[in-house]
């Protein structure tokens, strides 16, 4: 998936809690997104008042995180939540 992020592309005090809870920061996630080898789809069962999308790919640091994106009219996206994949995610993004 490639889109425009927007600057910064996420609310920072939800980046804040994401990071105390998740231990995964906004800008962490945001390279994973960013990876040409990060795997994307739809989210429809959670695009109700904005398209959302998932993203499995890799930071910087090596860790294959799952991201929640949003994105606008204008296909600006948004970082909505970051979290370290699951094992079950790892493989699904492996076997693509």
């Amino acid at each position: 998936m490639v889109a425009a992020m927007q600057d910064p592309p996420w609310d920072p005090e939800k980046a804040r809690r994401n990071l105390a809870v998740h231990d995964v920061g906004f800008d962490e996630a945001q390279e994973a997104v960013l990876d040409e080898l990060s795997r994307s789809w739809p989210d429809p069962e959670h695009s109700f008042d904005e398209e959302r999308a998932i993203v499995i790919g890799h930071s910087a640091r090596g860790r294959l995180l799952f991201v929640v994106v949003g994105l606008d009219d204008e296909g600006k996206m948004r970082i909505i939540t970051a979290r370290r994949a699951t094992k079950r995610e790892r493989h699904a993004y492996e076997d693509l």
